[in-house]
């Protein structure tokens, strides 16, 4: 299945998390998702829609992400109830994978969540669909094979400590190289997609770090990177603003919390413009 065929529903209960999830699926090539913050909310429109990819965070609310699995696989009114259930969460457990496997999900996936950690995930569960059992005791993907799980989470270790004082440096490379790249596109001696990989890298930099502001104005980098049809000139605006928050924001401090929002939303606005002036 391609991914412009994957109609998705994600539920995650920070608004943020949920941004970010959503821009990297859109940046990815999804065109059809709906996110909801309140998971009862998710299950009530799932009657009606029948969603062929579900991403639900473990920290769901009102229920639990494994308990709305359960529920969700029990529930005879959905429009799909066999539909691939990918639970996300920051407490990255064998134990946690086991009780999401018992309750029908078919992976566990760490936060933070990278655009291609998410995308290589599904589509290897879409790729091996496994007979659907529906049973007094157990209703979901047999359990024989166990389940997938990708990421780590984001479980700190008095030794990681060494790494995240040398973030700053790392990350400072990272966008230089991002730049000139960017640059060598412009100046017609490379192309957009030379630049992803450099991307990647200043998002798994910031990932590592928990840098939320980056990684909200990295998905938004990614997202223009890949939009077609834009003018030339539109286009190198929007990345041109892409390119000076990012490097912006890993010149300031973690500390100054409200520049840093305020330059990632800069981001996606410079994109969301950028996509109305490409709708129009």
């Amino acid at each position: 299945m391609h991914i412009r065929d994957w109609a998705i529903c994600l539920v995650e209960p920070n608004k943020y998390e949920a941004q970010i999830l959503n821009d990297l699926l859109w940046a990815a090539g999804s065109q059809r998702s709906k996110v909801f913050l309140d998971s009862v909310d998710a299950m009530q429109a799932l009657e009606l829609w029948p969603a062929n990819v579900v991403i639900a965070a473990l920290e769901s609310q009102p229920v639990d992400g494994v308990e709305w699995t359960r529920q969700f696989r029990r529930n005879m009114k959905l429009a799909n109830r066999k539909a691939p259930i990918f639970l996300t969460s920051r407490a990255f457990s064998r134990a946690t994978a086991e009780e999401c496997r018992h309750a029908g999900a078919n992976a566990l996936i760490g936060k933070p969540v990278s655009g291609a950690t998410l995308i290589a995930t599904i589509t290897k569960v879409l790729a091996s669909p496994r007979p659907f059992i529906d049973a007094q005791g157990y209703v979901g993907p047999c359990r024989r094979a166990g389940i997938v799980t990708a990421g780590t989470g984001s479980r700190r270790r008095r030794s990681d400590e060494s790494a995240e004082r040398a973030a700053p440096s790392q990350i400072a490379g990272a966008v230089a190289a991002l730049t000139q790249a960017v640059s060598r596109a412009f100046d017609g001696k490379g192309d957009l997609d030379s630049c992803l990989p450099h991307l990647n890298q200043v998002i798994a930099i910031a990932e590592k770090a928990g840098d939320g502001p980056m990684m909200r104005a990295c998905a938004a980098f990614a997202l223009q990177l890949a939009a077609k049809g834009l003018k030339r000139d539109a286009e190198k605006a929007a990345l041109a603003v892409c390119l000076a928050g990012v490097s912006e924001l890993a010149a300031l401090a973690i500390g100054e919390a409200a520049k840093r929002e305020a330059l990632a939303e800069g981001v996606r606005q410079a994109v969301a413009k950028a996509a109305q002036q490409k709708a129009a």
